[in-house]
């Protein structure tokens, strides 16, 4: 997601040049308003308003561009795709080489590439992809070059920053093959620095903020902006992005209570594409409470998709969902939706194919004390978990997935010392296996002796983390093993 820049009438005041090719004016910057709150017809019904009167003013042509790379995210199919794609051509033959010396040309010119990459990865052109990020990558620093002052280029800096340094398996030969690199710590600190230079101006400060918090997504750590999350000006934490992003956050964190407070006071009756992501978001949440109703949600999302984006998650979920509710004949039926359709080239859908190629048949009741536990229902997990009965499970799946939950559980009561006693059990009779309890065992292991400044026992088992891992265990687990034996 995407973009910048300032409203024409306080330009003297905000102390930036203007270029009246690139007119960030009122029109464009209400639409980054509506495009905040989804309202993206109308954000791109204002656009066309806005080019009809200025059709000289890239900046809207850009933010057009923007709307329709919301639109693809969401919900769209490859005939999407071709349209986007030939309207990014369209586009650029308007604006090529129109008002080069102003620095908003390479600016927009960056972003509009790198939309085009991501797309082009999505939809299987892989290569052309990166080389238009490669292009977008090269306009960036080129513009830093000639306007080093110019405060909306700190967005795409720290993007590339960061995004380089948590590149998806599948790509990372980029980074070598075209000599890139990036600096995660820094990238954060100059995307909180374009959120400075631009929070008082409207549509504009929500986006700067939203790049603040979809690194952090990228980089597996949400909780270090969930204060900043919930900090924002209600101009901008009211907007539906944001407010569905507060829950994504404390989703992520294990505090599904406040992500079901905060999705139930949101708004989706005014476009469509609020209702399908707030489907996506909420079909989930529910499911971790084991809500009859998550399976309501969760088979509305999956019949309004047409991306294949999330399409194997979502069936896992509902699988999870008719599992817990006593259907083990429709959880089958669904594992083999997972197997069969949707791309695997989303971390989510990834681990949902993992869960659903598994040697062993899930038992109900680790699988329900699992959603509780990840929802930080502690007391609900307890009771649940004394269903299951350690002493009479003979299946080797079922042993270290109880050990493993016990272990976690027992790490957020702070019971430390037995929580360290089950996760070396958990690798003792699980690194020999291909389950992830035993690699997973020994990253949290790592976090612990961490956290009680024992760092040369963390990074002995941050490593063997790491020594674990293999390719179809969660991705997240690699990523922060090593990314924490680094740091120490």
């Amino acid at each position: 997601m995407t973009r910048f820049f300032s409203i024409i009438l306080l330009l003297f005041s905000l102390n930036l040049q203007s270029y009246a090719t690139y007119d960030v004016n009122e029109n464009c910057l209400n639409a980054w308003m509506l495009l905040m709150d989804l309202e993206i017809d109308k954000a791109k019904e204002l656009l066309a308003e806005e080019i009809k009167i200025n059709p000289e003013n890239y900046y809207a042509y850009y933010l057009d561009q923007t709307c329709d790379a919301y639109t693809l995210l969401i919900n769209s199919n490859d005939k999407g795709y071709e349209d986007f794609i030939d309207n990014y051509y369209d586009k650029r033959e308007i604006m090529d080489d129109k008002d080069v010396d102003s620095p908003y040309y390479l600016s927009c010119y960056s972003e509009m590439e790198l939309q085009v990459c991501i797309f082009n990865i999505i939809y299987g052109s892989i290569f052309s992809g990166m080389r238009k990020g490669f292009s977008a990558y090269k306009n960036v620093y080129k513009n830093l070059d000639h306007f080093p002052d110019f405060k909306p280029s700190l967005k795409m800096d720290g993007f590339f920053n960061s995004a380089i340094s948590n590149l998806p398996p599948f790509v990372k030969w980029a980074a070598s093959f075209f000599g890139v690199s990036g600096d995660l710590d820094y990238g954060f600190s100059l995307l909180r620095e374009n959120y400075q230079s631009q929070k008082n101006i409207k549509g504009i400060n929500a986006e700067a903020a939203l790049f603040i918090i979809l690194t952090a997504k990228i980089n597996k750590t949400p909780e270090i902006v969930y204060d900043f999350s919930k900090s924002l000006d209600t101009n901008i934490s009211q907007t539906f992005i944001h407010s569905y992003f507060r829950a994504n956050i404390a989703y992520r964190i294990g505090k599904n209570e406040e992500a079901l407070t905060t999705m139930e006071s949101m708004n989706i009756s005014s476009t469509p594409f609020a209702d399908i992501i707030y489907n996506y978001m909420y079909g989930k949440i529910l499911l971790r409470k084991l809500d009859p109703s998550a399976g309501y949600y969760l088979s509305r999302y999956l019949s309004n998709l047409e991306k294949k984006e999330y399409l194997k998650e979502m069936n896992y979920n509902l699988a999870l969902y008719y599992l817990i509710s006593g259907d083990t004949l429709q959880y089958l039926d669904q594992c083999e939706l997972v197997r069969e359709i949707g791309m695997d080239i989303n971390e989510r859908d990834r681990e949902a194919l993992y869960d659903a190629n598994l040697d062993y048949f899930p038992d109900v009741n680790l699988v329900k004390s699992r959603l509780l536990l990840d929802g930080g229902y502690i007391s609900d997990y307890s009771k649940e978990i004394s269903k299951f009965n350690y002493n009479e499970s003979h299946i080797l799946g079922h042993q270290l997935e109880y050990l493993f939950l016990q272990a976690r559980y027992n790490s957020m009561i702070n019971n430390n010392e037995l929580a360290i006693e089950q996760f070396e059990e958990v690798i003792n009779l699980g690194q020999d296996t291909d389950y992830y309890f035993a690699c997973e065992s020994a990253l949290r292991l790592g976090n612990i002796y961490e956290e009680t400044g024992e760092l040369a026992i963390a990074k002995k088992y941050y490593d063997k983390s790491v020594k674990l891992y293999k390719k179809e265990y969660y991705e997240y687990i690699e990523d922060k093993a090593v990314k924490a034996s680094k740091n120490i």
